[in-house]
């Protein structure tokens, strides 16, 4: 009987198991190559709309589209590695001509330095009676779903 279970579990474990690459694709796939097909002062947004899809992230007072592509495996270890990062970011004129077309790479954007400055917030800092009185309210909340 153990023999069996031991048969059994080592099946499930080896068959759960795969040889081939597993990716998490977030956002535009091929997000390089389709960039190419981008002329600068001849691609309105018709045109980037049929080549990359729907806008991403879209600014109105730059006049700019922004889009990207993340790509994920996970490594032997099962720990979740990046090793596509793509973001691309087009300026338009008044008439709706690509002007401008930036592309930020991996390396590229590991180039970038960021502030290390805090930003003070303006809200209602997290005080021992605010988390006290919104843990309260979370639970009176669950309690009356559970009687209605």
């Amino acid at each position: 009987m153990i023999k069996k279970l031991l048969i059994i579990t080592l099946s499930l474990i080896l068959t759960s198991c795969t040889l081939n690459k597993i990716d998490q694709v977030h956002g535009v796939s091929n997000l390089k190559n389709k960039t190419q097909l981008i002329k600068i002062n001849e691609t309105n947004k018709n045109d980037i709309t049929r080549i990359l899809g729907p806008v991403h992230i879209k600014d109105e007072e730059e006049k700019r589209w922004s889009y990207f592509e993340v790509r994920k495996t996970k490594t032997k270890l099962g720990k979740t590695k990046v090793y596509v990062n793509d973001y691309i970011e087009i300026y338009f004129d008044n008439y709706g001509i690509a002007k401008k077309v930036e592309l930020y790479d991996l390396e590229s954007m590991q180039q970038i330095t960021f502030s290390k400055e805090n930003t003070k917030t303006l809200g209602v800092k997290d005080t021992f009676s605010k988390n006290l009185l919104s843990s309260t309210r979370k639970r009176l909340e669950n309690a009356r779903k559970k009687f209605d």
